[in-house]
């Protein structure tokens, strides 16, 4: 995973637009930094909390700050969020309780322009995406979207694959709720950084969320699977446009 030292929401590309709203900064140019953020929802408002790095430029949204005011779209709403050219933050859903996307407009690279960007369930998760603004690949070729769609139903179609012994021991953490047993479900799935082990490593190997649920490397354990896994979600694009879509 590579590491920025940022602090980040999701994307698809349908839905339909009923109102639209630009937030960010005031000064952008066509070609600039660009995230749309799009709720699907016909009835609920979503909130994202915005951080950006401390040494962002001036030409950055909130330079030099953290915790930036959040950003509203309300139901069947696109906001356009110009971040300002060179902004490396953060896009969390459910005011910060959700998946967090994080963003590197940096642009730096020997092989040309590139944005780097990730998607981060460590600290909570929300039906939330990420990717190109017009479907690109990443640049290594691979499909660009981070997140998941829902992710209840990503975990359920794992859980049948556990013996009840495990499934029980998931569900009494307090972080998986449902049945156990062959024709057990899950109803609800939780995530915060207080989650145990066996928590982290159901949601990144055993359902395999498009995320980074274990910091990975950064933190020295590059041998683990867990690490391992968390590892490959740091994608990059060649365009500067993305969108976060919340469903």
């Amino acid at each position: 995973m590579r590491s920025f030292a940022i602090l980040a929401a999701a994307a698809t590309l349908f839905s339909v637009i009923v109102a639209q709203d630009v937030q960010g900064v005031s000064n952008y140019s066509p070609g600039d930094p660009l995230v749309n953020i799009k709720n699907t929802s016909p009835t609920e408002t979503h909130v994202y909390k915005v951080e950006g790095n401390t040494d962002n430029p001036p030409s950055a949204y909130g330079a030099g700050s953290g915790s930036l005011p959040m950003a509203t779209v309300l139901p069947s709403q696109t906001v356009q969020f110009y971040p300002g050219t060179g902004f490396i933050g953060a896009f969390t859903g459910l005011s910060g309780a959700g998946t967090r996307f994080e963003v590197n407009f940096r642009g730096d690279s020997p092989g040309g322009y590139k944005t780097w960007y990730n998607s981060d369930m460590e600290f909570g998760m929300s039906d939330t995406t990420l990717g190109p603004a017009h479907g690109d690949k990443q640049i290594n070729g691979l499909d660009s979207l981070a997140g998941e769609q829902d992710c209840l139903a990503k975990a359920n179609s794992a859980w049948g694959t556990l013996d009840e012994a495990t499934q029980q021991q998931l569900l009494d953490t307090g972080y998986l709720e449902g049945s156990v047993g062959s024709n057990g479900a899950l109803t609800a799935v939780h995530m915060d950084k207080q989650a145990d082990e066996n928590v982290v490593s159901f949601f990144q190997n055993v359902a395999e969320m498009n995320s980074y649920i274990h910091p990975g490397s950064v933190v020295g354990k590059a041998t683990s699977r867990t690490a391992a896994a968390a590892d490959k979600f740091s994608w990059s694009v060649e365009t500067k446009e993305l969108t976060i879509t919340g469903y």
